[in-house]
């Protein structure tokens, strides 16, 4: 249904992190001051002229040094990168071309003159020679240009994971922003019943109301919140319905496992707690009842919600329709991708909401399923 969420790995490193900022300069002058040392050895275990070999390394490197980054900062930057191919390829023939050639007039002219004499034998521009200098030049090119390839990619993809990101955001944000003015529309619709009434329980729907209105504006912002905390609010909506429906809805909420130190995205619960009462409840003369059961098997939140129904059907094709489900669909979706499990199952005569939600391990650590709930109210009897 959803995919997992990707988290660095051993090897991560960020190439745009400031400690590569800083030091940029200084770790190029070190890669070349290594390659001269390199070439200089290697070549110098050949015929035991280290002094010569790491001389006339040192008097190509600045030819190499040239095409490397021509390569990298022109060719691959300005014209691979942009999806200029035909340029690339072009450029590409006529820079290892020319600077072939131009390392093979300064070995010629200076280097031979000086340690290799015999070199000179053979004309300036014998095509072998002109190749082999093509070689010495791009096999260095080539390696650095895999890593500063590999460098755009690894920029690209967290440029990508960013976008994603931020667009996950931006959507949570719409619907989190969907999510207030419907539960306020219709908390505001019961207060107005009971003001129209004149019942003395308005005051107290007024402070139940304040309590809630703080808890979407300021906890709900964060990422995650105290699962205890989200009861406490499911269990202060729960109290004003009650003040709205009184003797005629009978309603349980059970918590049969520990929820200290348990941390859950903020109002994911209230959506179908609140479809009990808009989709249910509120179609009922009398007799409707709410049940609301919450356990945790190990590391995975288990929410049962079941209300009942009107027998005529009415109701079945109206339930899931809702804006608050749909956004706590989406929502879940966004939040946790392949980690959460949820059922509707329409009955004659009750709705059932099974929610499975897979939590992070480290936040769950030392709690236990126990035989008697820890948070009751309202008892509801067993109809089953």
């Amino acid at each position: 249904m959803t995919s997992s969420i990707r988290k660095p790995g051993l090897f991560y490193f960020k190439f745009d992190s400031p400690f590569f900022k800083r030091y940029r300069i200084g770790m190029h002058i070190l890669f070349w001051l290594s390659y001269l040392i390199y070439e200089g050895l290697i070549w110098g275990m050949v015929d035991g002229k280290y002094a010569d070999r790491l001389t006339s390394t040192a008097i190509e490197l600045p030819v190499k040094i040239s095409a490397t980054y021509f390569t990298l900062y022109v060719l691959i930057d300005r014209l691979l990168i942009k999806r200029h191919y035909v340029g690339f390829l072009l450029g590409l023939a006529l820079s290892m071309l020319s600077f072939g050639v131009v390392l093979r007039m300064l070995a010629y002219y200076i280097i031979y003159p000086i340690f290799y004499t015999d070199g000179t034998a053979v004309p300036l521009f014998f095509p072998p020679k002109i190749l082999i200098a093509i070689f010495s030049i791009y096999s260095i090119v080539g390696i650095v240009a895999c890593f500063h390839l590999i460098k755009h990619w690894h920029n690209h993809q967290q440029a990508s994971q960013q976008l994603e990101k931020d667009k996950l955001e931006s959507e949570l944000s719409i619907l989190k922003s969907q999510i207030n003015p419907h539960f306020l529309f219709n908390t505001l619709n019961s207060l107005y019943v009971l003001t129209m009434n004149q019942s003395g329980s308005a005051p107290e729907i007024v402070h139940k109301l304040s309590e809630l209105m703080s808890y979407m504006l300021y906890d709900s912002n964060q990422n995650e919140v105290p699962l205890q905390k989200e009861l406490h609010y499911i269990e202060n909506y729960i109290g004003l319905e009650k003040l709205r429906y009184e003797s005629r809805l009978d309603i349980s909420l059970h918590v049969y496992s520990p929820v200290e130190g348990i941390t859950i995205a903020p109002l994911i619960i209230l959506p179908f707690v609140e479809n009990c009462f808009k989709h249910g409840v509120s179609h009922q003369v009398d007799d409707s009842w709410i049940r609301i059961d919450i356990s945790m098997q190990q590391s995975m939140l288990v929410l049962k919600i079941e209300n009942s129904l009107n027998t005529d059907g009415i109701q079945a094709t109206r339930k899931i329709s809702g804006i608050g489900l749909q956004n706590v669909k989406k929502r879940l979706e966004l939040i946790y991708p392949q980690r959460y499990h949820l059922q509707l199952l329409n009955e004659e005569e009750s709705f059932l909401v099974i929610l499975k939600l897979e939590l992070d391990k480290t936040r769950v650590l030392g709690t236990e399923d126990i035989a008697h709930p820890t948070a009751l109210m309202h008892e509801m009897p067993d109809r089953r």
